[in-house]
């Protein structure tokens, strides 16, 4: 039986993966897990160790194979009890029991230490590939755990981030699972994986659908020269208003800086180039200057003065540049958290 297994062409052969849907090495797991381990001991001491791992791989992810399945695979080498309607049962503890009959210590641990990485890097890779805030949205109002078996297959920086967000009871119960957590069903894991995932899915889709359009049209409102900026949203006011207001108290513009609060002010004084707000500030108003000088240190201010009276004139164009520049390190910073740039009334914020 060994040698019709070994031959080239039956379910067994990993090279023969194109005939159908079903992979080689999953057609081996099955066969293996079918067969048990004391006749797959003395197969698998025939291949090479990458086909063993990519074996185990599947062993150790296979919780359950359906015995439609199994007879699809088997009926490609031998004749079957196809009146028997059982299931196999799989999973790492058969991989690990079926690797450690078959080699020593030393190298069944090693082809271990594989088939583990590969497994577990087989889940979760959608959550792997999220942000926190993601996931953290995603498994709002889930039982401990399941956020557990979640951090549990996620990255460790990943994890703490969205533990220090839960809240001091809940953190406490998913410490609790983490460190209770020995084995999981994997037929538990596929579920929350998969469930995690549409959810993550879901999220993109609407992320992706909403900055394909009103997120890029304010960042090209915000690129584009005032003369094309003003054509289009007086364009917008005739057409549709509400979208002209949308935009409005979405963008950014650098005479917005009045409405900021001084510490929000202060902080983009640090990160913008001291020549674009001399020249933003030489087509500006007396407002805005006096608002920028009052946010300087004394030194930085009359530096400031002295680089605006060294300009000489200056083409519109590259006063509305610098604004451009300006506005853009605004932008960042908001986005990086930094500050915050919602609109208030001008009397709100200047005094």
């Amino acid at each position: 039986m060994e040698k019709d297994i070994l031959t080239r062409g039956n379910a067994y052969d990993l090279g023969d993966i194109k005939k159908d849907k079903i992979s080689g090495a999953r057609k081996a797991a099955v066969l293996l897990m079918t067969i048990g381990v004391d006749l797959s001991s003395n197969i698998i001491k025939n291949l090479s160790d990458k086909q063993i791992q990519k074996i185990g791989v599947e062993i150790a992810g296979l919780h359950t194979v359906t015995a439609d399945e199994r007879r699809k695979i088997l009926n490609e080498f031998l004749e079957i009890r196809k009146s028997r309607n059982f299931s196999i049962e799989g999973g790492i503890d058969y991989a690990k029991s079926l690797i450690q009959g078959t080699f020593d210590d030393s190298k069944a641990s090693k082809l271990m230490e594989g088939i583990n990485y590969e497994a577990y890097t087989k889940v979760f890779t959608s959550a792997r590939k999220s942000d926190a805030n993601q996931i953290l949205s995603c498994i709002c109002g889930e039982s401990a755990q399941t956020i557990a078996i979640v951090l549990a297959h996620i990255q460790p920086e990943k994890s703490a981030q969205i533990i220090c967000n839960l809240n001091e009871d809940l953190q406490r119960e998913v410490a609790l699972k983490l460190g209770s957590i020995e084995r999981i069903s994997p037929i538990v894991i596929k579920a929350v994986d998969k469930i995690l995932e549409e959810k993550l899915a879901s999220i993109s889709e609407k992320k992706i659908g909403h900055s394909n359009g009103f997120d890029n049209l304010i960042d090209i409102l915000t690129k584009v020269d005032g003369r094309t900026e003003k054509n289009i949203m007086n364009f917008l006011e005739v057409k549709n208003t509400i979208l002209a207001e949308k935009v409005k108290s979405s963008m950014f513009a650098f005479e917005d800086i009045l409405t900021l609060d001084n510490n929000s002010i202060q902080r983009i004084l640090k990160e913008v180039d001291l020549k674009d707000v001399a020249i933003a500030l030489k087509g500006s108003s007396n407002r805005i200057s006096e608002v920028i000088f009052r946010n300087q240190s004394n030194r930085a201010a009359e530096v400031l003065k002295e680089e605006i009276s060294l300009l000489g004139p200056v083409k519109i164009s590259q006063i509305e540049e610098s604004k451009r520049n300006i506005v853009k390190v605004v932008r960042n910073l908001e986005y990086e958290g930094q500050i915050s740039i919602s609109k208030g009334t001008e009397e709100e914020f200047v005094v």
